[in-house]
């Protein structure tokens, strides 16, 4: 599908995009900022008080294979999606993470869900911010098609297609292994890393996934 990506605003410390997914408008703040990053999460829990205890919660991870680092790679972003509302949280440009953030991820009244994330939790611990996620699902060993056959080896696309009725939904390989740790992402990156972790939680949220 084509990208459909408007910046809205900036400042010096985040940029705010809206996202056209299929006719949903999703609000994406970029920032490599704390202060940014607690006021995200403030929002979302004042917005989101009554699903206490069933919170899910769409996450992806990015990194620039191919940078050069004297270390193992590790997380360059953080993406976080709850209704159509997306952060992704440039931990490689970030100075700090709120105590906020620490403690939302842990947090086992939430449940966090991504595809194809086998490594995310690895890569959250070998970025400099050492972050940890309390319990997080891999949608592929719980979804099923129409027939009843198992996707756990199947696609993001056709996943998404399976789950949610969307066409075309493609994790693009360039855009996957491009310089995340950049300062300025490009409407590409933002548009994927969005994508990425929204349909996780539309597709956690239908599984109910706290329940798994």
């Amino acid at each position: 599908m084509a990208p459909e990506i408007t910046c809205e605003g900036y400042a010096s410390n985040h940029r705010v995009y809206t996202v056209n997914f299929f006719g949903k408008h999703i609000s994406v703040t970029v920032t490599s900022s704390a202060y940014i990053v607690k006021k995200w999460l403030s929002t979302t829990i004042f917005l989101r008080r009554s699903n206490v205890g069933r919170l899910v919660v769409g996450v992806g991870v990015q990194w620039n294979p191919y940078k050069d680092r004297n270390d193992a790679p590790g997380a360059d972003t953080l993406q976080l999606c709850v209704g159509c509302r997306c952060l992704i949280f440039q931990l490689s440009t970030a100075a700090r993470s709120p105590l906020l953030l620490r403690r939302f991820l842990t947090d086992r009244r939430n449940t966090f869900v991504g595809i194809h994330n086998g490594s995310d939790e690895i890569m959250l611990m070998r970025s400099d911010h050492e972050l940890r996620v309390h319990r997080l699902l891999d949608l592929r060993r719980y979804v099923v098609s129409e027939e009843g056959e198992s996707l756990v080896q199947a696609s993001v696309e056709r996943i998404v297609e399976e789950c949610l009725g969307y066409v075309g939904v493609r994790l693009n390989p360039y855009i996957s292994t491009s310089e995340w740790e950049d300062y300025i992402l490009s409407d590409d990156q933002v548009f994927q890393a969005c994508v990425k972790a929204h349909v996780a939680f539309r597709i956690g949220k239908n599984l109910r996934a706290w329940n798994l």
